[in-house]
């Protein structure tokens, strides 16, 4: 879908999808749908319409003007890579998904600040293990040594939530929206997609495949860009998320 990255001095500061027939209002004042808060951004100062295949962008008489490209303008038609000025924020036009907006440590930062991550993790899976609290643990048990593999596939939360899920459905969906296996809520939805990354069985084997979003899921610190292989105790992390896939028992051939 296509999307406009807010940006200052080269930072990431939001995006915004751009959907058909609808229209985005960009200025200072808190009713537009991108927020500017500048002073050298007017209370109204621009509107990005996308109808009918075609996305325009027009300066709304603003103050200090609307540039494109470093023309200013009035009014203009949107090409995908285009950068839109307004005031000292720019706006970079991405129609086909090229731009792997990465969450840099800052931004993680800022995010968390804004969210309880745990709160907004909703998990639905019938089997899903919840860890046992140091109320619940015996004192008086002896220590469990390292167990080996479960009978049964599941993913463990190492952060952004607790206890595991376990793998017995054909696909596993993250993301954003409701339907999804694991939700990924609060501030973090907007960078998200519907669903982000999907976890497929085949054949016993599991493959983690990005879906869509700002946000490209990763296996062990790399990004995915398409469809990997999981292996058994790798790590996937979706935003606010960290994973480990735990493969059990394999029947010797």
């Amino acid at each position: 879908m296509p999307k406009l990255i807010l940006l200052f001095r080269d930072k990431l500061l939001n995006a915004y999808p751009l959907t058909e027939g609808r229209s985005l209002t960009i200025g200072r004042h808190g009713d537009n749908d991108i927020i500017i808060e500048n002073l050298t951004v007017s209370g109204h100062h621009a509107r990005v319409d996308h109808h009918d295949g075609a996305i325009t962008l027009t300066d709304l008489n603003s103050k200090n003007g609307t540039h494109r490209n470093g023309v200013a303008i009035t009014q203009c038609t949107l090409e995908d890579g285009d950068i839109i000025t307004i005031g000292k924020h720019t706006l970079q036009a991405d129609w086909t998904d090229t731009i792997a907006v990465e969450v840099t440590p800052e931004l993680r930062a800022q995010l968390a600040d804004t969210m309880n991550t745990t709160r907004t993790m909703v998990v639905k899976s019938p089997d899903f293990e919840q860890p046992a609290t140091e109320s619940e643990a015996d004192p008086e048990a002896p220590a469990v040594p390292p167990q080996p593999r479960a009978a049964a596939d599941r993913l463990a939360f190492l952060e952004g939530g607790e206890g595991t899920y376990a793998l017995y459905k054909h696909q596993v969906s993250i993301g954003k929206n409701s339907d999804a296996d694991i939700v990924i809520g609060g501030t973090w939805a907007l960078l998200l997609g519907s669903p982000a990354a999907v976890i497929t069985k085949q054949s016993g084997d599991y493959f983690l495949r990005y879906a869509g979003g700002l946000i490209r899921p990763k296996r062990n610190g790399i990004s995915v860009k398409g469809t990997v292989k999981l292996n058994h105790d790798d790590i996937v992390e979706i935003g606010p998320v960290k994973l480990q896939i735990q493969m059990g028992q394999r029947l010797a051939a």
